[in-house]
């Protein structure tokens, strides 16, 4: 038993010291390019949350003599509208998201597993993101729409976490094999072996929450700024951690 921990203790070092020694000067693109991703999805949503919001304002049913003046079948048609409306451009938000993910992630993944760039995978990976990111999405809205509202904040979180886990083995395995069959080979991978990820994403994530609540602590006028930089570097590092581990379970 004794023999079996320190094996598995070693083969966790290894994994780790390998990964760190794949780190070069790419990280500092991989760390550009992941704030520069958190940066135009933040203003694309900001953009959208404005537009819906002037649209919102702009319906002739702020107040319970508006409704009267415009009758209920014109109102009616105006609330259905305006919903069908934020449907609508919520999708398209998405998709948009999902194409900067795609060409700036795609980027960033390739130099992590130090995969070549080129128009076909920068290509491949929108149509896998297109199906995974849907998945996930779908499945949210499902929880949002089925499950209790006092208990839809733990499905969520559980779902997030679920879903990191799974991707970073995904996209480790898409770099190499550049098709679709990835995500069956990385779910299948993640589950039948388990007990090799548990141990080292719990100690990412306990480090992500530790990180980021000692950098909290920091208080000056470019706190914020200094705190991204910090949580982008980490993750970059974790990310290196997370291909290297995935592509030693699979050797096993």
């Amino acid at each position: 038993m004794k023999n079996k921990k320190a094996d598995f203790l070693e083969w966790n070092i290894n994994v780790l010291v390998s990964s760190i020694k794949r780190i070069g000067l790419e990280i500092i693109l991989v760390i550009i390019l992941d704030a520069l991703f958190y940066f135009l999805s933040g203003y694309f949503i900001l953009f959208w949350l404005q537009r819906i919001k002037e649209k919102g304002y702009s319906i002739p049913l702020q107040s319970p003599s508006d409704l009267a003046a415009i009758g209920y079948d014109k109102a009616y048609q105006l609330l259905f509208q305006f919903r069908y409306l934020i449907i609508f451009s919520a999708i398209l938000l998405l998709v948009a998201i999902i194409f900067i993910a795609s060409i700036l992630k795609g980027i960033i993944w390739a130099k992590t597993t130090k995969t070549r760039i080129s128009l076909a995978l920068i290509s491949k990976f929108l149509g896998l993101n297109l199906i995974w990111m849907g998945f996930w999405l779908l499945l949210v809205s499902a929880i949002f729409w089925l499950v209790e509202p006092a208990a839809v904040q733990v499905f969520v979180i559980a779902i997030a976490i679920l879903a990191l886990y799974l991707t970073n083995t995904l996209y480790t395995i898409f770099m190499k094999r550049q098709n679709l069959n990835s995500i069956i080979e990385a779910v299948k991978l993640n589950f039948a072996k388990i007990h090799l990820f548990l141990l080292p994403y719990a100690a990412m994530l306990s480090l992500l929450y530790a990180i980021s609540r000692i950098t909290n602590l920091v208080k000056y006028k470019y706190s914020p700024v200094f705190q991204a930089l910090i949580l982008l570097a980490y993750i970059a590092f974790a990310r290196y951690y997370a291909s290297t581990l995935a592509e030693e379970a699979q050797r096993l």
